[in-house]
Formats: structure tokens, sequence, C-alpha cells
């Protein structure tokens, strides 16, 4: 993960806001592309609602693409 810093724990995660999720897989941290938040438990790709199928490992707030 770029810049191990500002990454937290996932069980600190808040919900309702946009946020940058990595999981890990295949012994590597992937980050997601797109915005994720957390709904009732579950986590939702922000931008279409739908829920995703993922089990992340950190998340930190969102930040628009450069």
């Amino acid at each position: 993960m770029s810049n191990s810093l500002d990454w937290k724990p996932i069980s600190s995660a808040p919900a309702g806001k946009d946020l940058e999720v990595s999981f890990y897989d295949a012994g590597e941290y992937h980050a997601l592309a797109y915005p994720c938040q957390l709904d009732e438990g579950k986590w939702r790709d922000r931008l279409t609602k739908r829920i995703i199928d993922i089990r992340p490992t950190h998340w930190r707030m969102w930040r628009q693409p450069h």
C-alpha cells in the first residue's frame, strides 16, 4: 500500500463517508479505484450504490484522482 501512514484498520471505518479501501489478495494489497461507503455493515460502490463483495483490510478518506 502506498503511503501506509494514511491507512487505518478496517475496524475503525466510519459509515456513510467516501472511503478508499484496500484488500489483501494473492500476497498483495490492492486499493479499489472508486470511492466506497460502509452502509449497514455492507460495502457499496458510492457511484453506483451497488453492494461490492470484498473483505477490505484498511481504509483512508477518499481523495479525488489527480
